[in-house]
């Protein structure tokens, strides 16, 4: 009975945190949220695959769910913020199952439901017209799957494990890679040695449910991979890495401030820009700025792609001209993926009207598409996310060496061996990707979140006594 009250009560906590934050109001649909709408608009009159979208920098994931949400429902931002609230509780739920799961005692799920009580920077994002909070769900769920079908290869096995890899694909392509830890994960898992009274399957039935789950993924990803080839000629996900590469290369500060490459792409990037705007770039420095200059070749003639690729090509002469300083950055970014504070969280309304000179019916028409808005200012939720923990760069670094520790643990230990080298490789990949193509950020740092608490639950769980977790096989 006690048990009960206290599940219940760690789940009434979680989801009055999320409707406190929710009810502070939407964050303004502007920059990347007003794209992300106008595409959502598109595909809602029936424009799927964003045809008249000429743009290769986007993925469809996000914008069909808005689609869905404008569709279907009356007030579509208010719904959409309540569906990404939904969703970051079905987070939290599907972490703990996962943790429970993968440590075999039920310890670990309680940890987890504790953990996620005290989380609040990531919550704010339910409010913001951005694809953190779906790709983090599908990216859970896709973990959960996979786990699914290393105990269980199936065919609905590898159909879930599948899917869910081409939507978290669709929503964000830093995942197009994420097969990998997933491979390494089924091969550890399958090649340790199974209890008798639970014997392995046959090889066949995991070579089946991996090549159906492979084509699941390749299923998913063909229209918008024919869409592209039809738009720009090359079958792709997404054309953006110039853009990447061209901030962490060019940028001062987290970037390695490199001067422009003595080199034939450079000397075609500004012959494209035009002599005379290029001399106006360098006045101020603003050639190092990714969109101006993506902007001004697309503006001089070159697609959206095209102008991406020269960028690449312009950016990668000039960490060839000076390797060191590029890597020498490249892998402080790294570090301070996991370092880097939260120094700012999206503005809610709430947050928003009462230092805004214009009036609600302006707010709503300039910064929110013209949908309708709310805001309470909730004090308890305004003190939380003002001493949050995420904007602490020293506990940002504990948690950091607590979250290495922990993996370790989970590798050490038989039983959770596969799960901890999983864990350890989607660590390693997120934080390599963003790392060599991103300037460090807490949006890029919070897809990890719940695999955080998800393997420090793991690992707190095995080090308290009476841990039940089997010694003699991986689970």
């Amino acid at each position: 009975m006690l048990r009960q009250f206290c599940f219940v009560a760690l789940i009434v906590l979680l989801i009055a945190k999320v409707v406190g934050v929710i009810a502070q109001g939407p964050s303004p649909v502007v920059m990347d949220a007003a794209g992300y709408w106008s595409l959502g608009e598109t595909a809602r009159q029936g424009d799927w695959l964003l045809l008249r979208e000429p743009i290769a920098y986007r993925t469809p994931g996000y914008p069909w769910l808005i689609a869905v949400t404008r569709a279907v429902l009356p007030d579509p931002l208010f719904w959409l913020t309540c569906l990404q609230g939904a969703m970051w509780l079905a987070t939290v739920l599907i972490t703990g199952l996962l943790a429970g799961s993968l440590a075999q005692d039920r310890r670990a799920a309680w940890f987890v439901l504790i953990g996620a009580t005290l989380m609040i920077s990531s919550v704010v994002y339910v409010t913001t017209v951005l694809t953190e909070t779906l790709f983090v769900f599908l990216l859970m769920a896709h973990l959960a799957s996979v786990v699914r079908l290393g105990r269980s290869p199936t065919i609905a096995g590898g159909v879930l494990a599948g899917l869910t890899l081409g939507l978290t694909i669709l929503t964000r392509p830093i995942a197009m890679l994420l097969w990998i830890p997933d491979l390494i994960y089924l091969v550890v898992h399958w090649q340790t040695r199974w209890s008798v009274d639970r014997p392995a399957p046959r090889g066949l039935h995991r070579r089946v449910s991996v090549a159906v789950a492979a084509l699941l993924t390749i299923g998913c990803l063909t229209p918008w991979l024919t869409r592209n080839r039809a738009l720009f000629g090359e079958a792709m996900i997404t054309e953006f890495v110039g853009r990447n590469l061209w901030i962490v290369t060019f940028q001062d500060g987290s970037g390695a401030g490199l001067s422009l490459p003595d080199s034939a792409p450079a000397n075609e990037l500004q012959r494209q820009i035009g002599a005379a705007t290029w001399r106006d770039l360098q006045t101020d420095q603003r050639w190092r700025h990714t969109w101006t200059i993506s902007d001004s070749l697309v503006r001089s003639g070159l697609s959206d792609p095209a102008a991406d690729r020269l960028m690449k090509q312009v950016a990668v002469d000039a960490a060839l001209q000076s390797p060191k300083v590029f890597m020498a950055k490249a892998i402080r970014r790294c570090v301070n993926f996991w370092r880097t504070r939260a120094t700012e969280l999206p503005v809610q309304f709430a947050q928003l009207a009462p230092d805004d000179a214009r009036s609600g019916e302006q707010l709503r028409r300039e910064l929110y598409a013209g949908e309708a808005v709310w805001g309470t200012p909730l004090a308890p939720i305004q003190t939380w996310i003002r001493y949050r923990y995420s904007n602490w760069l020293t506990g940002n670094t504990l948690l950091m060496i607590v979250t290495g520790l922990a993996t370790v643990v989970m590798i050490y230990r038989k039983s959770t061996r596969a799960g901890g080298i999983w864990v350890a490789a989607v660590f390693g990949y997120f934080s390599l990707v963003t790392g060599i193509l991103e300037i460090p950020a807490y949006r890029y740092r919070m897809i990890v979140e719940p695999m955080v608490l998800l393997v420090i639950s793991v690992s707190a769980s095995l080090l308290l006594p009476g841990s039940s977790a089997p010694t003699d096989q991986t689970q």
